[in-house]
């Protein structure tokens, strides 16, 4: 009877244990509200330009006798369809093998439009801002108060490093720093605006706002961000589920974000299933640039690859892409947008409407020293022990049995034979 009760008891007590450490492994974080909006900085929006006009078509016209083509129209024509290209529309590209596919991207970047417009911030003076000229899975665009978009750029991919580096330093408002807002002016194009945080980058996928030439375009937004606080920081990744942007696990990027993450899950189906990537993206050692015919290649996935998702023989759709959401971030929604034609060219004005009166924290709700005071509860209630009971038996078996087999060889040394 006495070993049926200490076999149930210790089944009991190692069983709710063990269910205690699984929840402290899988679910000890909660999400709280904070509401007193004068106790932090909101990061303020950033934002991706991709101009409408891709080729400067002056400059292209004069350099393309240099190459020596065949036919320079037909060379002009390719590289305009390339400009605009993705994976919806690399069907439509023209056959065209005199350009070698590693240097696609070089000559986009020469020959890309010239867009050189003012930005201003009417929250600063004397400061100067300036567009940064990135590569996307839309061709080239300007990324504005990114800490990512220094990963897109030729010049780090011409480094010939993959690590972290130093990078222009955000900038955050505050209520008490009034109304602020950018205005990026004399831009001579239509364009495509992407509205993200500064730790986010965008692809394909992402929601725009397109403006046509010759249009005044004003987007006010509302911002909610959600940050981690340091105890929840120092959990696993496995636990909190989430990534800090300096935890990159990406072959093509030091660096994590959601998205990035999608573009890393888009190269490894590329290579699986044409054995090339796209040239806007930055290839690893050993990995081939798309010709034409791999691009097109690519165009027979187009649906697989832009929303990661493959649907079986059954018809249920499959995630081909598990990414984690950043640890911190900072999401917009659009709540005033207007567009009025404008005598002074193509403009842009974006802020916040109102500043937050919240934002979302991530902590722990379920710490280890929860654990060991469920731990202890359950032993106590199982056997009748506490931690003291448990560090007894330790000494027994450890410490206490040593020196009793010490002791007793000791004493055996100094029995005289007869």
């Amino acid at each position: 009877m006495w070993l049926f009760f200490v076999i149930f008891a210790l089944f009991g007590s190692i069983t709710l244990s063990l269910d205690t450490w699984q929840r402290y492994q899988d679910n000890p974080i909660v999400i709280s509200m904070e509401r007193d909006k004068f106790s932090w900085n909101t990061s303020f929006p950033a934002a991706t330009i991709c101009p409408g006009y891709k080729i400067n078509e002056k400059k292209l016209n004069e350099d393309i006798g240099q190459f020596k083509f065949t036919d320079n129209e037909k060379a002009m024509e390719f590289i305009n369809a390339l400009a605009l290209a993705n994976y919806s529309t690399f069907k439509d590209l023209p056959e065209f093998d005199e350009i070698d596919s590693s240097d696609y991207i070089k000559i986009l970047m020469e020959y890309a439009f010239i867009f050189e417009p003012s930005v201003t911030n009417s929250g600063t003076s004397g400061v100067e801002y300036f567009l940064e000229k990135i590569i996307t899975e839309m061709g080239v665009c300007y990324s504005f108060n990114s800490k990512l978009a220094k990963y897109s750029t030729m010049s780090y991919w011409n480094s010939n490093q993959w690590s972290v580096v130093p990078v222009n330093e955000t900038f955050y408002v505050h209520p008490l720093d009034g109304e602020v807002f950018t205005n990026v002016v004399n831009m001579s194009t239509g364009f495509s605006i992407y509205i993200h945080g500064p730790e986010e980058t965008v692809d394909i996928t992402s929601a725009n706002i397109f403006s046509e030439n010759g249009f005044f375009l004003q987007v006010y937004l509302s911002a909610l961000t959600l940050f981690t606080s340091y105890a929840a920081g120092n959990l696993s990744i496995q636990q909190r589920k989430c990534r800090f942007s300096y935890e990159s696990n990406l072959a093509h990027s030091p660096v994590y974000s959601y998205t990035l993450c999608r573009i890393e899950c888009r190269i490894q189906l590329c290579l699986k299933l044409c054995g090339c990537i796209p040239y806007f993206y930055r290839p690893r050692a050993g990995e081939r640039i798309c010709d034409v015919k791999g691009l097109r290649c690519l165009s027979n996935y187009a649906d697989m690859l832009i929303t990661l998702h493959n649907e079986n023989a059954l018809g249920d759709s499959q995630d081909l892409c598990q990414c984690l959401q950043n640890c911190d971030e900072v999401s917009y929604v659009v709540e005033f947008m207007e567009t009025r034609e404008w005598f002074l060219g193509s403009n842009l004005q974006w802020g916040l409407k109102e500043y937050p009166r919240m934002r979302l924290k991530r902590d722990v709700l379920f710490a280890f020293i929860d654990v060991l005071v469920y731990v202890g509860g359950m032993a106590g209630l199982f056997l009748g022990c506490s931690v003291l009971s448990f560090a007894e038996i330790f000494y027994f078996l450890t410490i206490r049995l040593y020196r009793f087999i010490i002791d007793y060889r000791n004493e055996n040394k100094t029995i005289p034979k007869k």
